[in-house]
């Protein structure tokens, strides 16, 4: 992740994610291979999460799958377009927190 750090609420989170991790989400075809099998730990899916990135809808922000350590696991090889969901995800927690959305007690150290 880049040392620039991008929150506001006037940026998309599409540009969020941009700024601070060089991810275009755009790439994403939505070909639904990165969901494989539902995890316990995932109220959305990879394809819902970047395609609620992408209509700058701030849901995605309270989503639990951003908190689940095991879904950041399966995020790093999890794009066949090469995205990574990784960045990603952490990008979002970051502005999660941002936001006062994030986990009060939980920091990126404690939850990757």
């Amino acid at each position: 992740m880049t040392d620039i750090v991008a929150s506001s609420r006037s940026l998309s989170l599409r540009k969020i994610v941009l700024i601070n991790t060089g991810q275009d989400v755009h790439r994403c075809m939505a070909c639904q291979l990165c969901d494989g099998s539902p995890d316990q730990d995932m109220d959305i899916s990879f394809t819902s999460l970047v395609q609620l990135i992408n209509l700058n809808d701030e849901e995605v922000l309270t989503s639990k799958t951003l908190w689940s350590p095991a879904v950041l696991e399966r995020a790093r090889q999890a794009c066949s377009r090469q995205l990574n969901l990784e960045a990603i995800i952490l990008a979002l927690r970051d502005e999660a927190k941002q936001r006062g959305l994030g986990p009060p007690d939980v920091t990126n150290e404690e939850i990757s």
